[in-house]
């Protein structure tokens, strides 16, 4: 009985390890279509989108969206990557830095704002 109760808990123990920890991503993973979420949250900041807002990155370091509108960015960490945009706002340059999420059984993320559960997802 002991020792179910020890397998049991060791079980649950690894599971909340492997579901809450980021994966690393790779290219494939990277590149591609997002999708803003939730962002019918109270307005927190005004670097994020609180309107729909899909965001592409291409392979050649360019990105488009109608948020932030067209700029280049720059991963900083192949393992646990953090992204970089880099754009013009009101005639001047800006620059967004955040990180992405790579959850078992959950689709790549960039994160807005966590505390809000803001982010992109993406979608291809």
């Amino acid at each position: 009985m002991k020792r179910k109760l020890l397998i049991f808990i060791l079980l649950g123990i690894i599971s909340i390890i492997v579901f809450n920890i980021d994966f690393p991503l790779n290219d494939r993973n990277i590149y591609g279509k997002y999708i803003n979420k939730n962002f019918d949250n109270p307005t927190c900041c005004v670097e994020a989108p609180h309107t729909e807002d899909t965001l592409i990155l291409d392979r050649n370091g360019t990105f488009k969206s109608r948020f932030y509108g067209v700029g280049t960015y720059r991963i900083d960490n192949e393992m646990f990557p953090e992204i970089e945009l880099n754009c013009k706002e009101f005639g001047r340059s800006a620059i967004y830095k955040t990180y992405f999420s790579n959850k078992i059984l959950q689709k790549p993320k960039i994160i807005l704002n966590a505390d809000l559960n803001h982010y992109y997802e993406k979608v291809d």
